[in-house]
């Protein structure tokens, strides 16, 4: 196996660019049947990089990538793409397609330069991810910190037998940073990472026809100013077979987990378990929707999907509410405070969450609210961009459930900070609800 060596002792002109003479180090190795191109300490501006067959990219202590500020410098791939907010998606600082047996790896530091790409800035639709491998086998992610991403930070689309660990992610530069999102892939272990982004920290989705299953997430410490755990909100293939477990949410702006099928997705087999939430807005948010949405030329939309068989065991979650009304995003109207409290189960008239169980697990909630209970309808809007408290003052203090068939909650704590007039639990279109202990 051949292995390369490169430094960075010259005096590279700031704008100078390393992506020529570290390419051509990965280009050789993987000719020469594989090996490792490994980077000495010292800056490399680059735009983008593509990871090659049987090839490791090793960052050395003190080593670190520096993204180029210049778009151009990120050509656009053939499996670009228009995401759920309408930016063209594809470009990237780390790219594989279509690759087998690829690493990175190292004690270095990979930064996106994601200041460059701003809202105000005329490339910000385009703006380019960390690291993204479409179409990978045999993936290896240890031990590197990821920083500053213009976009998503690591995006995985139709990968398989993916190992990401020990992985520092620190990400909050721009919007739509995602830490880690898990897209149509099989066969995932992401474990002892620390999470800390602007946008999801850990994200299933499934953007093409192909399922995204058999995930593994487990001992890994996250931050985020959205979901800390969340499957969907892309959700047009399948999500089956997915263990999330003994993780430290340590601040979730909107939502510890969420589980979501918007576009068709059968969401199924999905054990999440042992989660610490210290500080979060609305714990658990399950809905099945029918928005109908298509990622892929060629794909006709779904009708509503399936959520069933679903646990949710040992999560110790403490919830927070804005001081203040908030600003929805979509319509711009005013969402009060108490709209970001309570666990929310809601199906579709047509379609209905099958077989959840709660079980063994303690949520503080604020409560306080004084008003009419008989005004607080939730609306249905089975189209309407899936988050909690778009819902508005849920009918219940702790848990709201609709549309669901084979609810279960065993040994589940609720408690409250303040007085409220609303019961815990409140149902409508429930069937099979058990409450035990």
């Amino acid at each position: 196996m051949k292995e390369i060596h490169i430094s960075n002792h010259r005096r590279n002109h700031r704008s100078e660019l390393s992506s020529a003479r570290i390419q051509q180090a990965m280009d050789t190795c993987s000719a020469a049947g594989g090996g490792r191109v490994v980077l000495g300490p010292g800056s490399y501006r680059c735009g983008t990089l593509f990871l090659r067959d049987n090839v490791t990219l090793h960052l050395e202590a003190g080593a670190s990538i520096l993204g180029s500020p210049n778009l151009a410098d990120y050509p656009a791939p053939e499996t670009s793409f228009v995401d759920a907010v309408g930016d063209i998606r594809g470009r990237a600082l780390i790219l594989a397609e279509r690759v087998s047996n690829v690493a990175l790896t190292g004690e270095g530091l990979i930064d996106g330069n994601g200041g460059a790409f701003l809202q105000n800035a005329p490339e910000h639709k385009s703006r380019p991810f960390l690291v993204r491998l479409v179409h990978a086998r045999g993936v290896t992610l240890s031990g590197l910190q990821l920083r500053a991403s213009a976009a998503w930070t690591v995006h995985l689309l139709d990968c398989e037998d993916v190992l990401v660990e020990r992985v520092l992610i620190d990400s909050r530069v721009n919007e739509n940073n995602d830490g880690i999102d898990i897209d149509s892939s099989r066969r995932v272990t992401v474990r002892h990472c620390k999470i800390f982004t602007d946008d999801d920290a850990v994200c299933l989705k499934a953007t093409r026809r192909e399922a995204c299953e058999d995930v593994h997430v487990h001992d890994c410490e996250l931050s985020t100013e959205c979901g800390a755990i969340k499957l969907g909100t892309e959700s047009y293939g399948d999500m089956r077979r997915v263990k999330i477990h003994d993780c430290h949410i340590r601040y979730a702006a909107t939502c510890a987990i969420k589980v979501l099928t918007s576009d068709g997705a059968f969401i199924e087999d999905v054990d999440i378990r042992n989660i610490q939430a210290d500080l979060t807005t609305g714990p658990i948010f399950v809905r099945l929707g029918a928005r109908g949405r298509t990622y892929a030329k060629g794909d006709e939309p779904k009708p509503a999907g399936r959520i069933r068989r679903l646990t949710i065991s040992g999560l110790r979650a403490k919830v927070f509410q804005p001081e203040a009304p908030s600003l929805q995003h979509f319509t711009k109207a005013l969402l009060a405070p108490e709209a970001f409290s309570a666990v929310l189960m809601t199906g579709v008239p047509q379609q209905a969450i099958e077989d959840v169980t709660v079980s063994d697990c303690e949520i503080e909630l604020v409560g306080g609210f004084q008003g009419d209970v008989a005004k607080l309808n939730p609306p249905e809007d089975e189209a309407m961009y899936p988050e909690h408290f778009y819902f508005g003052v849920l009918p219940a203090s702790a848990a709201y459930l609709r549309h669901v068939r084979g609810v279960k909650f065993e040994n589940v704590k609720f408690t409250l900070q303040k007085p409220d007039v609303r019961p815990l639990i409140a149902t409508s279109d429930v069937q099979g609800f058990e409450q035990i202990g």
